[in-house]
């Protein structure tokens, strides 16, 4: 089988838990070649003979004015200058399609990527936890342009031959077929010990990182002076923040930073959710803005998470203190299921 696997370049989380469903893909010997088309290329280290990598966005995903606001005149901009694409879009990679001998196409998230399936006469597997069409409903109440191009998208993503919902989901459109996986996620390398003794960590220090994805931490004036004597922040890939923390190069595997931490500060998003779930470390969580996802993925929190809310005026007044931290989600650390990327391969193979 030959793939073309399509991944939002919206934040890290696409491309984190797609790239283990990839890597499982990659191993299985009925793939012949996989095809990965996003704006987050770079994510993925992994080198394969039977790895194709394309730079290209058939989503617009929504523009951020930092980490947790959204520029919403932005994102109708970036929506309409993709219509105005789609013409091309859809000959270009059906083209492309026919040409590499493409089975099927797989998409996190992106509804475009089912028309093109349709246009190059072959089947669509979405996967997520999300679809755009309900993240943009959700701005009709700033412009009636959402409402509309909303209900666009529903009628793209309906025909989709399956869709592959991850946990934490929202509100879907009508699917052709649907199946619920495990948890997608990467594990840490590491026990937490080993982890803690890697990166130099002592038991007398609590540990919080600071995880907000690819839009950094720069709109915070975090008053480094007033957080707890015993709290050390870490960042990671953030080189704005190497004075004021434990700063650490992007180099290093990220879920073992993950599981050494105490807690991860973090606005919700999937991506952070199913590491911190895997690797048993508590979250401290802030708002991210109006995007649709959030209540959803604060329910998710509330339920299998030893987790904490601060508000943006306590993350800049460093007010972090883990005692915060309920632990009612403990009892459930163990009940979600785990090892989706594999039902998921097998599903695109059945397929």
């Amino acid at each position: 089988m030959n793939i073309y696997y399509y991944v939002s370049g919206h934040g890290f989380g696409h491309i984190s838990r797609s790239s283990v469903i990839i890597k499982e893909l990659l191993a299985d010997i009925r793939l012949s070649s996989l095809h990965l088309v996003s704006e987050r290329i770079s994510f993925l280290k992994q080198e394969h003979p039977k790895l194709k990598k394309r730079t290209l966005s058939l989503d617009a995903g929504v523009v951020q004015k930092d980490s947790l606001s959204l520029d919403v005149e932005a994102t109708k901009f970036a929506l309409q200058n993709l219509d105005a694409l789609v013409p091309d879009l859809l000959k270009g990679e059906a083209k492309y399609c026919k040409d590499n001998g493409i089975d099927l196409i797989v998409t996190d998230s992106s509804s475009l990527a089912i028309t093109i399936a349709l246009e190059a006469n072959i089947p669509s597997v979405f996967i997520g936890n999300f679809t755009w069409d309900f993240v943009y409903a959700n701005f009709s109440k700033y412009d009636s342009y959402f409402e509309k191009r909303a209900l666009e998208m529903q009628v793209e993503y309906s025909f989709a031959s399956l869709a592959l919902l991850l946990p934490f989901f929202c509100p879907m459109p009508e699917f052709l077929e649907v199946q619920k996986l495990g948890l997608v996620g990467r594990f840490p390398q590491l026990t937490k010990s080993e982890a803690r003794k890697k990166f130099g960590f002592t038991p007398d220090k609590q540990y919080v990182l600071l995880s907000f994805g690819a839009y950094g931490l720069k709109e915070f004036n975090i008053q480094w002076e007033n957080l707890p004597k015993s709290i050390i922040p870490v960042a990671e890939g953030m080189p704005e923040l190497e004075n004021q923390c434990l700063y650490l190069p992007p180099s290093i595997y990220y879920p073992d930073l993950v599981c050494a931490c105490d807690a991860v500060l973090t606005k919700p998003g999937y991506g952070i959710l199913s590491e911190c779930y895997l690797a048993k470390t508590p979250i401290l969580y802030t708002d991210r803005g109006d995007f649709a996802e959030y209540p959803t993925l604060v329910k998710a929190l509330d339920d299998y998470f030893p987790s904490a809310y601060l508000s943006q005026d306590q993350v800049s007044k460093g007010n972090w203190d883990l005692d915060q931290i309920a632990w009612k989600g403990t009892e459930n650390w163990n009940q979600l299921a785990l090892n989706g990327e594999k039902e998921a391969v097998q599903s695109i193979f059945d397929l």
